[in-house]
């Protein structure tokens, strides 16, 4: 028989929402999660008490575990149970637990109750680690309270206080499972709020910690009151998040989308639109960080927490630095714990020991560090002795993304340098860019000791030995650390960030040549993959215009090593094979300039391709031929490419369409077509290449006088399926071309084969650009907007409707946004300068990819 707890399932969500309403979820989440516990307890309770007054009821305690039992019942939380009982009363329980439940699932609660005897508890919690953290936040509710105290006298006394740790290990070991789980870049522009590093459950952990082995439940404690004060705000931020996201999904959800993120920043008081989001997530981030760093902290503390043993035999071993520092336990330890606040200029210092000596700074200097963050000042800053220590660091480049992180995660970084703080936890609403600019620019930094330190010897073994040739590595992880400063204010980054660095440079005392390099590499970090990615690199204007910019070898280096590890330290599908082909083609096509004085050209020119081709070619071939081949043709193909292509071109007045293909490194294939010249041919190509997911990276277009189209394409599939993917594009090619199928259909069927509910991902404004001052003789078409289904075939048709000719491509995506690249002619085969046509152009092309259809 069921009953009637007081209220309906409509009337609790109508409750909680009142409740929500009523509290402040941004300045006072806390008191929503105790109210809203509050509220629970009452129907648990009543639940309880009609449970026992309808069945035969056993003596038994009703507790509350988990978050349930530390108050912290978010609104769509499970409320996790658990009756106590005497060993003899295990078979009168499940009617009664069955009673307890069923009115409160009615009423749409997600309930579990679990029944233990108190040595089963005991017993289950010194093997089970989930049962132990749940038993740590247990909660008296209802029933035999004396069974409640005897129960935590003992688990505290016997359990929670004994092994700490191993508690330890065990926290530590569920830690880096999660973050192995969370690590993918989904998770950090989706983040779970609950799970995800820096969560709230990384913060349970610290707090499980400090109750095991402090035996105190005030976690901030053991907190000097800044930090604890910073933590405890950080908390309450993620707890109103999560609030949110559960009253906003109507259930349970922890994952912060993208939907989500829209929804929730205006609710917290943020600006509407994408600087609110940003501002939004960039307080999720730094709220992160500061938990993530109290969480290893904590763990760092009882896991090498030294023996007796241990302490007896270091004893013998420590080893003294100076008067002010020495090594202890295999720790850099502080001798005099005020010495930061008499004299902060020692504040570099432990940061080189750390690095000579190949280890790391105990808690409580780490503390100390902490606490003399305010004796921070300008007079620091400029201090020659600390920036020359900083400097050394730098020069030294063992362990120094180590070093940094240390810096940022104890606050000492952003005192030092004040710049970087106005890019710490900063973010980018796209999915390309996966980490906050703060994090990626330290990632960046490690990516080039991961170069320096050989563990890129094979893949890439021209950049290795570049950064061991440099002369100035410490102007080189300076620059890289600070590359994307100018983020933190409105406007064009890299300019911005050139002012920054000069100002940084002159206060840290770099020599005038070095504050000029570094300024010339933070304004030009992204000219060498906007030169390599979206301009033909057969162009000899490209080569020489990039090579005045670059002024001298030493420079190209370090721009080629700082282009490399800044796209490395976006995310892990950022650097790609493709781009490393076409940094180091611009790489070695600039040294040849500075070395030669002249664009290095890989092919024979004009007349003599033609006489190189008499040597394989007959006469009548090269009679027939000869006259009718392109010079750009020409100086874009070697002499044996080129006799092949002729061949190939005999052959069409008897088959339609030749396509050929060379697999390289089983997701990448360059593709020749050869074939009659006809009106959108390489839209056509295109979708066909669309339609069996083939990716495009580049395209060379070559229409020779006598109507023959060569074309070359690369093309990736990352299913690794690329041959087979190839031979049925060759079919639906040859398909199209002859008229049998229309384009259309084969392009609709891909669509409605590709329909699901679209999932909301930032936007991506269209934006358009016509450069003609890039190339002599070509129409740089360059267009910027969000990817989806059959875009680059929308982009090629409008440019054929408007008249232009091809000659080559390069496609770019970036997450959801395309940057593709287009070098055309008119059909009288000159540029587009004519304003009207240029102004048309771009309309054209930014209705068609601001539409939703074909």
């Amino acid at each position: 028989m069921q009953f009637e707890l007081g209220i309906t399932r409509n009337g609790l969500i109508d409750t909680k929402n009142l409740m929500a309403q009523a509290v402040s979820n941004h300045s006072s989440p806390r008191e929503f999660l105790r109210q809203h516990s509050d509220m629970v307890d009452g129907l648990v309770r009543k639940a309880f008490q009609k449970a026992q007054s309808h069945a035969p009821s056993p003596s038994v305690c009703l507790m509350a575990v988990g978050g349930y039992g530390r108050a912290e019942l978010a609104p769509y939380s499970d409320v996790d149970l658990l009756l106590l009982y005497s060993s003899s009363q295990k078979e009168e329980l499940p009617p009664l637990i069955e009673k307890i439940l069923y009115p409160l699932w009615d009423l749409g609660l997600e309930v579990s109750c679990s029944s233990r005897s108190i040595n089963e508890c005991l017993k289950m919690s010194q093997s089970d680690l989930h049962i132990k953290t749940g038993l740590i936040d247990g909660r008296y509710l209802d029933g035999e309270y004396e069974f409640f105290r005897k129960f935590y006298s003992l688990f505290t006394k016997n359990v929670l206080h004994r092994t700490v740790q191993k508690f330890a290990e065990g926290l530590t070991k569920d830690l880096y499972l999660r973050k192995q789980k969370y690590e993918d870049p989904a998770y950090a522009l989706e983040p779970n709020i609950k799970e995800g590093e820096g969560g709230l459950r990384d913060f349970q952990i610290g707090r499980w910690i400090i109750r095991a082995k402090y035996k105190t439940d005030r976690w901030d404690s053991i907190l000097f009151p800044d930090h604890s004060r910073m933590l405890d705000k950080s908390l309450q931020f993620l707890w109103a998040v999560r609030n949110q996201l559960h009253l906003l999904s109507g259930r349970r959800q922890d994952n912060l989308t993208f939907e989500l993120q829209e929804k929730i920043a205006p609710i917290l008081g943020f600006p509407p639109g994408t600087e609110g989001i940003e501002e939004m997530m960039r307080q999720y981030h730094l709220s992160n960080q500061r938990i993530s760093n109290f969480v290893y902290d904590i763990l760092e503390r009882a896991l090498h927490e030294p023996s007796w043993v241990k302490k007896a035999f270091f004893f013998f071993r420590r080893k003294k630095i100076d008067e002010n520092f020495g090594i202890a336990y295999g720790e850099l330890h502080l001798f005099d714990p005020v010495i930061f606040k008499r004299d902060p200029s020692q504040l570099m210092t432990p940061f080189k020991h750390c690095q000579a000596y190949r280890t790391n700074m105990d808690f409580r200097m780490e503390e100390a560090v902490m606490e003399a963050l305010p004796f921070i000042d300008d007079r620091f800053r400029h201090s020659e002795k600390v920036n020359q220590t900083f400097l050394s660091i730098l020069r030294k480049g063992e362990r120094v993304e180590t070093l940094l992180k240390k810096m940022h995660e104890l606050g000492f970084l952003s005192r030092y340098i004040p710049e970087f703080s106005e890019i710490a936890g900063k973010i980018h609403y796209d999915l390309y860019h996966v980490h906050p600019v703060d994090i990626h620019s330290i990632l960046a930094v490690e990516e080039l000791g991961k170069l320096r330190g050989g563990l890129y010897q094979k893949d890439y073994p021209l950049l290795t030995s570049l950064i061991r040739e440099i002369e100035k590595p410490e102007i080189l992880f300076l620059t890289t650390l600070l590359h994307d400063i100018g983020k933190g204010m409105d406007g064009d980054h890299s300019s911005i960030g050139e002012e920054m660095v000069r100002h940084i440079g002159e206060r840290m005392g770099l020599s005038v040549e070095n504050r000029e390099l570094i300024g010339f590499l933070v304004s030009h970090h992204l000219f060498m993959i906007d030169t390599a990615s979206r301009r033909d690199l057969y162009d000899e204007q490209v080569i020489l215009r990039f090579a005045n910019e670059v002024k001298n070898a030493n420079q190209l280096k370090m721009l080629y090593l700082l282009t490399f590890a800044d796209i490395k330290a976006v995310g892990p599908e950022a650097w790609t094979s493709w781009k490393n082909t076409l940094l180091m083609e611009l790489f070695l096509k600039a040294s040849h300039f500075f070395e030669k004085g002249a664009v290095a050209g890989p092919f024979l020119k004009g007349d003599e391709m033609i006489q190189k081709l008499q040597e394989s070619l007959s006469p009548e071939i090269i009679s027939e031929y000869a006259e009718h081949l392109p010079v750009r043709y020409l100086s874009c193909y070697s002499s044996a490419e080129i006799t092949h292509h002729i061949e190939m071109a005999c052959s069409i007045e008897k088959e339609l369409l030749l396509v050929e293909w060379e697999i390289e490194k089983e997701i990448r294939a360059k593709v020749t077509i050869c074939t009659k010249d006809c009106y959108g041919l390489f839209s056509k190509i295109t979708g066909s290449m669309f339609i069996n997911r083939l990716n495009i990276l580049e395209a060379q277009i070559h229409t020779w006088e006598n109507g023959v189209a060569l074309d070359t394409f690369w093309v990736e599939d990352a299913t690794k399926d690329i041959d087979r993917r190839l031979k049925q594009f060759e079919k639906d090619l040859a398909e199209i071309l002859s008229g049998e199928v229309p384009l259309k259909d084969l392009l609709s069927k891909r669509k409605e084969s590709n329909w699901i509910q679209q999932k909301v991902i930032p936007k991506v404004s269209g934006e358009i650009k016509i450069n003609n001052d890039d190339s002599d003789f070509y129409t740089i078409v360059e267009v910027t907007g969000e990817d989806r289904i059959g875009i680059l075939y929308e982009i090629t048709q409008a440019l054929t409707d408007h008249g232009c000719d091809i000659h080559f491509a390069r496609i770019s995506t970036l997450g959801n946004r395309i940057v593709d690249v287009f070098y055309v002619q008119d059909t009288w085969g000159e540029k587009i300068e004519e304003k009207q046509k240029a102004d048309s152009l771009k309309q054209t092309l930014l209705n068609r990819i601001t539409s939703a259809h074909f």
